[in-house]
């Protein structure tokens, strides 16, 4: 007897997406992404990543160690306290207060970030779900005692003199190291950790803390995926902004929107995992499109 084995069939990006729009100039991209707040009646989701906050200064990674770790949390905490300072003085660029603007004349609905920067708060944007968490906060994995990070740098500090002279001399301008997306700095290979010193949760004496971010590894809390999901359903078409959408976390969102028929547009520089769902796909940077087009739909 002959057994059926049924195969996938995968199609090519030509056959999937044969009428993707890619402007090739800054005006026509403009025009095209005009076009497609117009049509979408106010419902747009947009979901950001690291490359809307670029121009902040926060450049364009997490592991699952830590819990576990000594060795880990220790390096984590000490690239975390030198590269602190940058993430906590980074302000929202003339992007974010673009996505603002056009929210507040309800050309956006929701918004959805990859990022752990709180730039959109900080620039007036409301109805904002943080995919991977908050660097702003701490909290402690036994008790779930929540700290704020600024109190903790300075607890950090205390516990660390010679790593505080050094970063003085980093915000002397005397040092230029590369501060990452998570906020924490990079150092050079071989860098020892081993003197770097970090409490126990103040208030049950006996957890660590943790920054509040998803870490590589780590599970998104099915309540914020759920979020995400009714996010989805309401809206009429989802804008992503700077992600290449390479975790799955936010590729899925994308996914869904397309098997729910909604229109999918993409602002990134270079190929992003949704191109194959979008019909418009713009590779210019969202600094140099955003502002025209929020000063354009807002005008009075």
């Amino acid at each position: 007897m002959k057994i059926f084995i049924p195969t996938k069939t995968y199609l090519t990006k030509t056959q999937v997406n044969q009428q993707l729009i890619k402007p090739k100039s800054i005006i026509d991209s403009i025009q095209k992404l005009i076009e497609f707040f117009k049509s979408s009646n106010g419902k747009v989701l947009v979901l950001t990543g690291a490359g809307i906050s670029t121009d902040s200064g926060i450049p364009d990674y997490r592991g699952p160690k830590f819990a576990s770790l000594h060795e880990f949390r220790q390096r984590y905490w000490a690239r975390s306290y030198l590269g602190w300072p940058l993430m906590k003085k980074a302000k929202p660029n003339n992007s974010h207060y673009s996505l603002s603007k056009l929210q507040k004349n309800n050309y956006i609905q929701k918004i959805i970030t990859q990022n752990v920067d709180e730039l959109h708060q900080k620039s007036g944007s409301k109805n904002i779900l943080e995919l991977h968490g908050t660097l702003n906060q701490i909290h402690c994995l036994n008790c779930g005692h929540i700290k704020q990070r600024s109190d903790y740098q300075l607890i950090l500090s205390d516990l660390n003199p010679k790593w505080n002279d050094f970063l003085k001399n980093i915000e002397l301008g005397n040092i230029t190291p590369i501060v990452r997306p998570d906020g924490d700095m990079d150092l050079p290979h071989g860098t020892s950790y081993d003197s770097f010193n970090y409490p126990s949760c103040v208030q049950c004496s006996a957890g660590i803390y943790k920054p509040s971010v998803v870490f590589f590894g780590e599970n998104i809390k099915d309540s914020i995926k759920n979020e995400t999901v009714e996010f989805v359903k309401n809206c009429k078409s989802i804008l992503v902004i700077g992600s290449s959408l390479a975790t799955y976390s936010a590729f899925r969102i994308v996914k869904l929107a397309s098997d729910l028929g909604k229109d999918v547009a993409i602002i990134n520089l270079g190929e992003t995992r949704g191109d194959n769902l979008s019909f418009l796909k713009i590779d210019f940077p969202c600094g140099n499109l955003l502002p025209d087009i929020a000063d354009q739909l807002t005008k009075s």
